[in-house]
């Protein structure tokens, strides 16, 4: 309507030129055509109505001419704001700014009024104001004289802001259903006034256009409904069409509504309005704080209403339709299928009917039908609240309680199917019904009833909706008595405990839940009050079931719990779940039960979404183990171990805490696993040794693993404790410790080449360090430690500790920090032993008595052993003691049964007595007991010299050993200590099978303070009680006896020390004597005779055939007395024969002793 000729261009009168004068004509050589000649009489005919024509076509010309030109607009403006006036009827008028008439397209005039104001005539209140309003006049009417007005249209229009609705909201109190009927003929009547106004102003088609709405949308988010064009146009009958196409938001919508009009009032309605946009008023995009929820879709609403008469009953039904779209809620998306909702009015009983119905979400589909009403008071009074009432106080007649004001609602779902998009369970098939009402004064949604029933259980709860001018409060309860687990997850609703819900449908599968209850209750205001997704306090919501034989995910990779049971609960932001008992199948064929534990969500809003979870779990070993190599724990992995290395039966506590989604990025997992062990074994050895029945516990975590047990360590029980880091950036320090006492023989097992050097129960503390270092701690009290090398021993209950640091590579022990220290005792180094024993020991410091201080080195050679002894000062008389009693050692001859070469150099020798030798040099080779090489140079305390060697002499060796001190040596060797001086030659014989033959020849010696050579002189000897002394009247001083010479000849036997022909020769006293000096067992057994006055007595000797006779051969005196040495060498027993000081020397051998 906008293109009006008045509007475009306009030529005046000296635009106008000759054709003649236009280019065209300018030519050089024109092209001018000439007419054909016409008869005369029919042209003059002709130009008589050209003329007439002309006339017309000038007159008309001049009429447009003049209202283009605005000639008539004085004229018109009053009477067209008239007729608009009338158009609106007596209720209303306009006020014009301005006003202008043209030409429209078609020919037809139209009256342009500008800044047009509608007013209410009764109270001069402005209604709306526009843009424009064109008013389209019939052309016949103005040939007539009259204003007639044909077609309106406006635009730009704008509703003013005091008819916008303000002030206090609807009082839904005085809404009835029962008041639908009313209401229908009042929009009837409306419809009949429309027509009439119409009809009296003579228009045909009203037309509003580009009118703009503003709506109020999701978060007061404005919705612009624009109005693009409203067209209501009246046949001649009065019916109506009412044509509409608008933008919601920015989505086009149409609308087509009939009125039939029968006898001049509207008796039939019936129309749609289509693709209306919900996503317009129930859809919020996605916030920064808020994920996006409501429908996305497009509706269209059906309409049908016939007005009551005479003979015609009243109708009105509804339908819409949904098309298909999504519902988004809570994070999840649900394809809306083709849905549809079909109301209709009962007027015989007041009430709104649900025909069949049907919504699809996904693949749940709900039909349902029911109604909505008035409150029956003959139905209601049980649904009113009771009231308060005093014990005396009787109940007051049901009928007489006030009913509320409201609404009652009930709606059926018959053959409905469940299942979300989130629920991987087969759908569930069920029924369900919900009755409550809606009281219209307090404001509040109470649904007494809403009852589900399916094949898995049932489900009964309530629900309460009190509404304000915030928002509502809502108090919803739920139980179920029984129903399996697909059930509850169908029916668990979205948007209450998401998370929970979410870890639910995602874990617990199979099974029942028993004693199921849900509450929720949500103060006014709260939700109004929170600023993107509501957070459910513990005081808000509470969800509590059991579980029983079902299957539940415990976490991660660990596999599932079969036939288990718990509970499960959940308060607020807090859900947990307690689980009694399970068994967990693994892959492997082993299975773990579950004792108990729990798993607990603290915080289900919190993002990154973390778990707590602890178990207590018993099984095989080895199943366990795999149990802990299970993602999150993975704890197996960063060990040397596998699961198939552990026997026995096992209880463990299991606790992690790790993030539940991966894309939140939670921290990493932290867990800890605390193992007690029952007898468990490990079938792959550790560092060599075979473990076994270890008992304790072995904890684990993220950083470090314990162990706190005892074990049978190759059969001996031990005590271990290690810390052991888990990962290769733990902070923690490795610390591994063996520690026990093993008994006798055991040492062999850990340490064979230490057998024969150590013996006994032995006290270990064994700390294994970085690069298989070992650092270990002995007790030796209650063991004998022997060193054969040096002849030196320990017996038990010495004390004695030790200490060293070992490395084991490729069989070979290296021991470092060798450390050894008693009371008197202790020494120190380095080891080294292989398989085959003791490799190497460097002994740098030892003190093995009191006055040692020197080093020994021992290394292994191809056929022994060689030893190197160097330092200031030994104490050897260990050694000497083990020479002189070498049947007591078998053990270390053990030992050294292989070639053993000791090269020893020292300052000082310390023996028995007090007696040193210096300088000493000693190079020593034997093998087994067979003496293969000596060589001896040493000085006596006196300055005398001490030589030793050996000789070859054929196939045997012989040993020299020759001093200018023999009594000095002796006493060194604690062999005799009265002996004083003498010039010593030894000479032995080896024949071999520890078997020795030689001589022992010392001169110019004397033996002092003798006490035995004192008793054979002064005791009673005869019958009549005289001594050797008597019976030479003389008293012999045997305080120092000096001898020239001593004599005898040895022979050594597997230490056995025998003599014969043994004789001392000295100038006051002489014996001879022979038998065994001492045996293996210590003990020595001796026979000889004593001559006093040695020098004279010996002369009857010497004389011929007299002294045979009477000395009994050379070195026979005349006189003596025969003596017997037995019992312990270091004590012998002295026995004198009485008749043998009276013998002459030939005959005392009669009464010496056998």
């Amino acid at each position: 309507m906008s293109e009006i000729r008045g509007e475009k261009t306009v030529f005046r009168k000296e635009d106008i030129v000759a054709l003649h004068s236009l280019p065209s004509a300018q030519a050089h050589d024109p092209c001018i055509l000439h007419g054909t000649t016409r008869r005369r009489w029919p042209r003059r005919c002709v130009k008589g109505v050209l003329g007439l024509v002309s006339v017309l076509i000038l007159l008309a010309a001049g009429l447009v001419v003049a209202v283009e030109a605005g000639g008539v607009d004085r004229i018109l403006n009053t009477r067209a704001q008239a007729a608009l006036n009338n158009a609106l009827g007596d209720a209303y008028h306009v006020d014009v700014g301005s006003t202008v008439v043209r030409l429209t397209g078609d020919g037809a005039l139209a009256l342009k009024a500008q800044d047009v104001s509608l007013k209410r005539n009764a109270s001069d209140e402005q209604l709306l104001t526009t843009e424009s309003v064109f008013i389209e006049l019939d052309p016949l009417s103005l040939l007539s004289g009259k204003i007639s007005v044909s077609r309106i249209e406006a635009e730009g229009a704008r509703l003013a802001p005091a008819i916008l609705p303000q002030g206090k909201p609807l009082d839904l109190t005085r809404i009835r259903i029962a008041d639908v009927s009313g209401a229908m003929e009042a929009v009837f009547a409306q419809m009949d006034t429309i027509s009439s106004l119409i009809a009296r102003s003579g228009t045909q088609v009203v037309r509003i256009a580009d009118v703009m709405l503003p709506l109020s949308g999701p978060r007061n988010r404005v919705v612009k409904l624009d109005v693009h064009s409203l067209d209501f146009a009246r046949a001649e009958n009065g019916s109506m069409t009412i044509r509409g196409d608008a933008a919601i938001d920015g989505t086009s919508t149409a609308l087509h509504l009939t009125a039939d009009s029968d006898k001049g009032r509207i008796v039939r309605l019936g129309g749609a309005v289509t693709g209306l946009p919900t996503s317009a008023l129930l859809y919020r995009a996605e916030t920064a704080t808020e994920p996006p929820f409501g429908l996305d879709t497009k509706a269209s609403i059906n309409l049908s209403a016939v007005r009551a008469g005479e003979g015609v009953a009243p109708e009105l039904t509804m339908s819409g339709a949904l098309d298909q779209g999504v519902f988004v809620a809570s994070g999840l998306q649900s394809d809306l299928l083709p849905s549809d909702v079909n109301l209709a009015y009962d007027f015989d009983r007041g009430s709104i009917e649900v025909n069949t119905s049907t919504v699809r979400l996904g693949k749940s589909v709900f039909p349902f039908s029911g109604s909505v009403r008035d409150i029956d008071s003959a139905s209601a009074a049980s649904m009113a609240p009771a009231a308060t009432l005093s014990p005396a106080t009787p109940p007051p007649d049901p009928m007489s309680l006030a009913l509320p004001k409201g609404f009652s609602i009930d709606v059926l779902v018959k053959g409905g199917t469940s299942a979300p998009i989130d629920v991987n369970e087969p759908p569930l098939a069920f029924d369900a019904k919900v009755a409550g009402d809606f009281q219209s004064e307090r404001h509040a949604m109470l649904f007494r009833e809403l009852s589900v029933a399916s094949n898995l259980g049932t489900f009964a709860g309530s629900l309460s909706i009190a509404f304000s001018n915030t928002s509502p409060q809502i108090n919803f309860a739920g139980l179920t008595t029984d129903m399996q687990t697909a059930g509850i997850k169908q029916l668990w609703p979205w948007w209450v405990g998401k998370k929970a819900r979410a870890w639910v449908i995602s874990n617990i599968f199979g099974g029942t839940v028993n004693n199921g209850k849900i509450q929720l209750a949500i103060e006014e205001g709260r939700l109004a009050e929170t600023a993107g997704p509501v957070e459910f306090g513990a005081d808000e919501l509470t969800i509590d079931f059991d579980i029983d034989g079902a299957r539940v995910n415990i976490a991660g990779d660990i596999p599932p719990l079969r036939d288990a049971t718990g509970h499960f609960t959940l308060r607020g932001e807090r859900a947990q779940v307690d689980i009694n008992s399970g068994t967990a199948y693994f892959p492997s064929g082993r299975t773990v039960t579950l004792n108990g534990g729990n798993l607990i969500l603290p915080n289900t809003y919190a993002k990154p979404l973390m778990a707590e979870l602890k178990l207590q779990v018993t099984g095989e070993a080895d199943a366990i183990a795999e149990l802990v190599s299970y993602r999150p724990l993975e704890a197996l992995q960063k060990t040397p171990f596998k699961a198939e290395d552990f026997s026995g039966p096992m209880t463990a506590d299991v606790g992690a805490r790790f993030g539940l989604a991966r894309d939140q990025h939670p921290p990493p997992p932290e867990w800890q696993a605390e193992m007690r062990l029952n007898g468990v074994s490990l079938k792959t050895p550790m560092a060599g040794r075979e473990i076994s029945d270890i008992d304790g516990t072995l904890r684990i975590d993220p950083q470090h693993a314990v162990l706190d047990a005892k074990a049978a360590v190759d059969g001996v029980t031990m005590k271990l404790d290690a810390v052991e880091p888990i990962g290769a950036n733990s902070p923690v320090k490795r610390s591994r410790t063996v520690s026990g006492t093993l008994p006798d023989g055991a040492l062999a097992k850990f340490a064979p080449g230490l057998s024969g050097i150590v013996d006994g129960p032995v006290g270990l503390d064994v700390d294994l360090q970085e690069g298989d270092r070992q650092v270990v701690k002995v007790d030796l009290e209650g063991a004998t430690l022997s060193l054969p090398w040096i002849g030196w021993s320990k017996g038990r209950g010495v004390p004695a500790t030790s200490s060293l640091s070992a490395v084991t590579k490729d069989g070979v022990t290296s021991i470092s920090d060798f450390k050894i220290s008693g009371e008197s005792f202790g020494a120190g180094g380095s080891i080294t032993i292989d398989k085959a024993g003791l490799a190497a020991a460097d002994l740098t410091s030892v003190r093995l008595a009191a006055g040692d201080n020197y080093a020994v080195s021992v290394k292994r050679q191809k056929s022994g052993y060689g030893v190197t002894v160097n330092g200031t000062s030994a104490d050897i008389r260990s050694v000497i003691d083990s020479l002189k009693s070498p049947g007591a050692k078998g053990d270390v001859s053990q030992a050294v049964a292989k070639r053993v070469s000791i090269d020893a150099s020292l300052e000082s020798v310390q023996g028995f007595h007090s007696e040193t030798l210096s300088n000493v040099n000693l190079t020593y080779t034997a093998r087994g007991k067979a003496i293969e090489g000596l060589k001896l140079k040493a000085v006596t305390s006196t300055g005398q010299a001490v030589v030793g060697d050996l000789v070859a002499s054929g196939a045997d060796n012989i040993v020299q050993l020759t001093s200018g001190d023999a009594g000095a040596l002796a006493r060194f060797a604690d062999i005799y200590a009265n002996m004083r001086g003498g010039l010593l030659n030894l000479k032995l014989r080896d024949r071999g099978g520890n078997s020795w033959r030689g001589t022992l020849d010392i001169r110019k010696f004397a033996l002092v303070n003798e006490q035995r050579l004192q008793s054979m002189v002064s005791s009673p000897s005869t019958s009549d009680g005289r001594s050797l002394n008597q019976a030479v009247k003389k008293d012999i001083d045997m305080s120092s006896a000096k001898f020239e010479r001593g004599f005898a000849n040895l022979a050594l036997d597997g230490g056995q020390i025998a003599l014969d022909n043994g004789v001392v020769r000295g100038s006051d006293v002489g014996a001879t004597f022979q038998g065994v000096v001492r045996d293996p067992n210590g003990k020595i057994d001796m026979t000889g005779t004593f001559m006093p006055a040695y020098g004279l007595n010996r002369l009857f000797s010497e004389l011929p055939l007299i002294g045979t006779l009477l000395g009994n051969g050379r070195d026979r005196g005349l006189l003596g007395i025969t003596f017997k040495l037995t019992g312990s060498f270091t004590k012998p027993n002295l026995t004198i024969n009485p008749l043998s000081i009276i013998a002459p020397g030939v005959f005392r051998n009669i009464f010496e002793f056998n």
